[in-house]
């Protein structure tokens, strides 16, 4: 089982080392926006810059990370599905959906 503060620890190394490593400085993890599904986390995050200044083209393109439960690794959730919707896919067996559906 994977605790929230397990969660967000995952998704803050995932975005260090793999998903922002040239902004690693800057990611600033958001833990009370984590979600719980029955595939996973969701835990969002964002960069200092944008925080501090509200310009959007300091945010990031996508601001969502997946922590699965089975330890598979973290990434980052698809721009859609919705993440709610993308867990459950994961969760149900249906991710990636099959061509021509």
């Amino acid at each position: 089982m994977v605790t929230r503060d397990e969660a967000v620890l995952s998704a803050a190394d995932f975005l260090k080392k793999v998903g922002h490593p040239d902004r690693a400085d800057s990611v600033v993890m958001l833990p009370e926006t984590a979600i719980e599904f029955t595939y996973g986390w969701t835990v969002r995050f964002d960069f200092k810059e944008h925080i501090e200044t509200g310009d959007f083209a300091q945010a990031p393109f996508t601001s969502v990370v997946v922590v699965p439960r089975d330890g598979s690794a973290a990434h980052f959730a698809p721009t859609f599905p919705p993440p709610a919707e993308y867990m459950a896919l994961q969760a149900s067996g249906n991710w990636p959906p099959q061509k021509g559906q």
